[in-house]
């Protein structure tokens, strides 16, 4: 069976309808079980003082009778019948009585005897006022066992009693008033829940729609931003930081995938045109041999490439592995050196190293050297005949920092905000002759990063440029590898 599933709006209508139905369904009985003990302690007061104040003036009208009573007389000036057509009888006193200790009525509305014995009975022994619920006629009476002291110190009982149909009334009116209370408060609650939860989801709907309409065409769309500080308002600025984003990323994709198809058609459309011009007639193993040279080149070059992106395509997956050791940076810087300075030679470019002696350090040996060697191999590249390259080692309580400074042309500053972006070149076909790739400087800055560190250029056009990566400092806490960093 398939589950049926509820938008957040609908969950949250019927979570208030709940809630709020069922504290409104729980306040009616609340209410009526509070109002009808509220009347019933409110007539038990009443009782107690009506009966106090007829006692008094019953124990005046003896002390000025002439002669005894022989005969109960009326207590209640007009006593009221239980079959009363009077409709405001229910709030008079319906019974009242006095009798003494033996038994004898002394004052009756007609009754021979008290309507509550046992209350009595309680009320003498206890010289407190004793109450007790019977049944009179055709109505239920409420009625007090008052003890009293005439003037000769004798102990006197008066009963009093009401009606129960008052407060029977006034509860059926009070249940009558919460059930229209409840009816018009549950009409609100559904009426008001139903705004509340389409005005809160109104601009959510709305959201939801724009981005709908956004895909990868249309990335440079935004959301209109609504003069509003709440939460919704929030959503919508994250959206489009959101898409700014990815935006950008979508540019940098598009134009990182365009300069790989570049950069690869380069290459293989001077493979094809050697290889073409070649078989077209027969050759000599002397030019055999040099167009097997020229596609070497361009082998070699792919084969780069190929390095760079995949070094690059781990970098971004997070899965480039670092394997830290301790090393020696000044032994490191050397070895790259070495390895570099046919290189310079071919350039007749001197080389210098400016560092301390042993400067331990831990990092991945051979991404250091490769971060380096990269350096090193745009300063040469950049930099003129009979040119200079400086590599210079500094350490100071901050950390570590490696600067690779040239003579060259010289970055200018248009170019610097851009230099580490991928495939990018300030001098395009130079760095092709040459066999740039055009991501040396974005695996240095990413190799940087895996260690913790920074890059940052200087440069003066026509007076050359200096790279510098700082590394925070650190302390090997094993033996130091003395093997150079591999090429």
């Amino acid at each position: 069976m398939k589950r049926v599933m509820l938008s957040l709006r609908a969950r949250l209508l019927v979570l208030q309808l709940i809630v709020f139905g069922s504290l409104i369904l729980l306040a009616s009985p609340v209410t009526y079980i509070t109002m009808s003990q509220t009347l019933r302690r409110d007539r038990d007061q009443y009782l107690a003082s009506m009966a106090r104040t007829v006692s008094a003036e019953f124990v005046r009208e003896m002390e000025s009778a002439s002669t005894p009573r022989s005969s109960p007389l009326p207590c209640l000036p007009n006593p009221v019948l239980p079959d009363s057509p009077d409709p405001d009888a229910m709030h008079r006193p319906r019974h009242m009585l006095v009798c003494d200790e033996l038994g004898q009525v002394l004052c009756s509305d007609g009754e021979n005897a008290p309507l509550a014995p046992d209350a009595v009975r309680l009320a003498f022994q206890t010289q407190s006022p004793a109450y007790a619920d019977v049944h009179w006629s055709a109505e239920f009476l409420r009625i007090i066992a008052w003890p009293f002291q005439d003037a000769d110190g004798r102990t006197l009982i008066m009963e009093v009693g009401t009606s129960y149909l008052v407060i029977k009334g006034a509860l059926r009116k009070g249940l009558l008033i919460m059930g229209l209370i409840s009816a018009v408060a549950f009409l609100c609650l559904i009426t008001g829940s139903y705004f509340l939860t389409r005005n809160a989801f109104d601009p959510i709907k709305r959201i939801i729609g724009a981005v709908e309409g956004i895909d990868e065409a249309k990335l440079e769309a935004r959301l209109p931003i609504e003069p509003r500080e709440d939460e919704v308002g929030r959503l919508v600025a994250v959206i489009n930081r959101m898409l700014e984003r990815l935006e950008r990323a979508f540019e940098a994709q598009s134009r990182f995938s365009s300069d790989v198809a570049h950069e690869i058609r380069s290459p293989l459309t001077a493979l094809r045109g050697q290889i073409e011009v070649t078989l077209r007639k027969e050759r000599s193993s002397t030019e055999y041999r040099k167009v097997l040279e020229g596609n070497l080149g361009e082998v070699l070059r792919l084969s780069r490439l190929a390095e760079d992106l995949m070094s690059l395509a781990k970098g971004d997956a997070g899965v480039l592995h670092v394997r830290p050791v301790a090393i020696d940076l000044h032994e490191m810087l050397h070895g790259v050196l070495v390895r570099l300075k046919p290189t310079a030679e071919e350039k007749d470019i001197q080389l210098r190293l400016l560092a301390p002696e042993e400067v331990p350090f831990v990092g991945d040996p051979d991404l250091l050297g490769r971060l380096v060697e990269n350096l090193v191999d745009n300063a040469l590249i950049h930099s003129p005949h009979m040119g200079e390259v400086v590599v210079r080692l500094e350490r100071d309580s901050a950390g570590i920092t490696i600067s690779v400074e040239d003579k060259g042309t010289g970055i200018p500053p248009e170019d610097l905000p851009r230099i580490f972006d991928r495939f990018y070149r300030v001098d395009l076909a130079r760095s092709r002759d040459v066999g740039g790739t055009g991501l040396g400087l974005a695996i240095v800055q990413q190799i940087a990063t895996v260690h913790n560190g920074s890059i940052d250029v200087t440069s003066v056009p026509g007076q050359g440029s200096t790279f510098r990566v700082r590394f925070p400092a650190n302390k090997p806490s094993a033996p130091i590898d003395r093997h150079p960093a591999p090429g």
